[in-house]
């Protein structure tokens, strides 16, 4: 009997599951960044994505000379089964978010993504200062039967209160095949300038298919409005185009506008001459239309001789462009013609080898 009850308790023993606590990695995302208001978001995740939170204590530092503490909202932890409070301690740039859960049976799970625990509101005191908020030490997160999570990685930060604050963007048709955009900052800090990026309404083209075409310089740091343009006289694939800011720091780091759109509709068919003329071995062909045509650019070489198609199809409105390479071509003159139902127009090219 003895050997019988020695034997029922190591196979329990060895049936028990090896169990270990979640890891909880943490997160502060910057919202808004106006050089008044300064708002970031506390956000959490665990490795499993399966566990619920309990309570928790959750502190960190900030920069007292630059931002002020001002409220804390909590999104995900707050009422029904918990109790959340933000308490304000010794020394005076510390505080913590605590959350306390009511009922164990009914709490929330921490997913494997990062999601929302609070958002943290400071006002600006130095347009020019760094924030240094940065999680603290003891971080606390507990289940709902107060067995404390493993902690992972806590990630804060240390960025400028006063980025570079973008108050207008527009453009607008100037003569007939240019866009002027405008813009306007009230403040900057650390701006090495602004990549202008356009993107058209070209078939096939999707939401990544922006083209840098200039780049304006900004002003470095300043408290004071700027106002900055850039004309774009390059139009090529339709009638609308968008266009957006990629702002650069001076570290690299940059943040996209939003993007603006215009329309520019030519008021004739138009064949333009190739770009460069002579060349060797590429060139560019050029052509506007105030409709949408069925047409065909053909080359020819001067005995009426046809060596080369390099258009044939249905194209938007707009402004449109196709290329030619002349390898397999000798030096010499060429014709090229654009023929459509309501348009022919023909002009002459240099290969030159």
């Amino acid at each position: 009997m003895t050997k019988f009850l020695v034997s029922i308790i190591i196979i329990s023993n060895l049936s028990l599951p090896i169990f270990s606590q979640p890891t909880v990695n943490g997160r502060l995302v910057e919202i808004t960044n106006n050089g008044t208001i300064y708002v970031v978001k506390v956000q959490i995740a665990t490795n499993t994505g399966l566990d619920i939170l309990g309570d928790a204590t959750i502190p960190f530092t900030f920069n007292t000379a630059n931002i002020a503490y001002v409220s804390t909202t909590f999104i995900n932890f707050s009422g029904g089964d918990y109790y959340t409070a933000t308490a304000t301690n010794s020394p005076p740039n510390r505080i913590s978010l605590n959350i306390a859960i009511f009922n164990a049976a009914a709490g929330t799970i921490v997913s494997s993504a990062f999601m929302d625990v609070a958002t943290i509101t400071f006002n600006t005191i130095n347009s020019t200062g760094s924030s240094n908020l940065t999680f603290a030490t003891p971080l606390e997160f507990f289940t709902p039967t107060s067995i404390q999570w493993n902690n992972g990685t806590f990630t804060g930060l240390n960025t400028n209160p006063l980025p570079v604050e973008l108050s207008s963007f527009a453009a607008k048709t100037i003569d007939k095949n240019k866009v002027k955009l405008n813009w306007k900052t009230e403040t900057e800090v650390n701006n090495y300038g602004f990549d202008v990026e356009r993107k058209s309404n070209v078939k096939g083209q999707t939401s990544d298919d922006w083209e840098k075409i200039g780049f304006v310089n900004g002003n470095g740091n300043s408290n004071a409005p700027k106002d900055y343009s850039y004309i774009d006289n390059n139009l090529v694939g339709g009638s609308k185009f968008l266009y957006r800011l990629k702002q650069v720091d001076n570290d690299g780091k940059f943040t996209y506008s939003d993007a603006v759109e215009v329309e520019v509709l030519p008021t004739q068919y138009e064949l333009s001459q190739n770009y460069p003329n002579p060349f060797n071995p590429g060139t560019t062909i050029k052509f506007s239309l105030p409709r949408a045509t069925q047409l065909k650019i053909i080359i020819y070489n001067m005995l009426g001789e046809q060596v080369a198609t390099i258009a044939d199809g249905m194209y938007e409105s707009g402004y449109h462009k196709v290329n030619f390479n002349a390898v397999g071509l000798s030096s010499g003159t060429y014709i090229y013609r654009i023929t459509s139902d309501s348009f022919v127009e023909t002009k002459k090219m240099i290969v030159l080898k």
